[in-house]
């Protein structure tokens, strides 16, 4: 799921569904292949423009049962008094005639994003997904060639090429996809890193948009094992500040530092003898505290991975 749908969602759970069909809207401007997009649009707009936005989700995926069975039941109910307000929905892609041949592969999806004058290009065609990079200069040159169905070999540096058919997964870890494929009869693997994670998460969807039935896509939390480390580092650490601190008072105030030198720092001498028994203890305290909500938090709200799986 893409970041901006995720805040969509999140305004319309609050009631404000005007700020959620905006945010929609601007995902579709730029991916009007975002199946989850057009779908909960469907339910914030009137009848006419709701048989659009469900006619466009099967356009995405002839697959999909609920938006079938609603597209039916919307054309099959009475006319009735709306209660929405009017909207303007953003407009479809055009349809493409029907020829009897195969889609070109030189039709491809694009993304691009610019660093100092190097341009990072990503390119989705019908049979493979690849990536490069070219000088900032070169960028007209290298759309006049992909709007013709050529690759640009002679403008693109760093070209990798990935055949669709062969992905076994996509991980999305933050701002970079993870392909597993097959290559020679061996498994491969490639990176894929993006400007940031939103991204990303639009390619993810877009994938699983042209790969499925024979894709799903899961979210799944990070494994418990790590998150329980992570948790019990930050607490032992925390533990083992608080014994420190309080050692450290004690050796100071009975004399002990100035004799065998294991407080040096007057500085921090200073700070214990100021801060006292109860001060250390108290931020001992304290950082234990601190340790604990965090590793709850984690415990309750872990990171969640998002992959792309091959059925078997």
């Amino acid at each position: 799921m893409s970041e901006g749908i995720h805040h969509a969602e999140n305004a319309i759970k609050a009631g404000d569904t005007k700020t959620g069909f905006e945010i929609l809207r601007q995902v579709l401007i730029e991916d009007p292949d975002s199946e989850k997009a057009w779908w909960i649009m469907s339910g914030l707009v009137q009848r006419k423009e709701r048989a659009t936005c469900l006619e466009q989700v099967l356009r995405i995926n002839p697959a999909n049962k609920l938006a079938q069975d609603a597209l039916n039941g919307l054309r099959s109910s009475p006319p009735k008094t709306e209660t929405k307000p009017h909207r303007n929905i953003p407009k479809p892609p055009p349809r493409s005639k029907p020829t009897g041949k195969t889609e070109p592969i030189g039709s491809y999806k694009t993304w691009h994003y610019t660093k100092g004058l190097t341009v990072f290009l990503i390119m989705l065609g019908e049979q493979q997904i690849f990536w490069a990079h070219t000088e900032k200069r070169l960028v007209p040159r290298v759309r006049e060639f992909l709007a013709k169905g050529q690759i640009p070999d002679q403008y693109l540096n760093e070209i990798r090429t990935i055949r669709l058919s062969s992905i076994k997964s996509i991980k999305l870890l933050k701002t970079t996809l993870r392909f597993q494929y097959l290559y020679e009869g061996a498994d491969r693997t490639a990176r894929l890193i993006l400007e940031d994670t939103v991204m990303a998460e639009r390619i993810l969807d877009v994938l699983a948009n042209r790969l499925r039935p024979d894709y799903t896509l899961q979210t799944k939390p990070v494994r418990t094992e790590i998150t329980l480390g992570i948790s019990a580092v930050l607490t032992f650490g925390a533990a083992g500040l608080a014994v420190a601190g309080y050692w450290a008072h004690q050796e100071v105030v009975s004399g002990r530092a100035a004799v065998t030198g294991s407080v040096k720092a007057p500085w921090l001498t200073n700070l214990l003898l100021n801060l006292g028994a109860g001060g250390v203890t108290l931020i001992g305290g304290l950082l234990i505290l601190i340790a604990l909500i965090i590793s709850v938090w984690m415990l309750l709200k872990p990171v969640l991975r998002t992959q792309l799986v091959k059925r078997m």
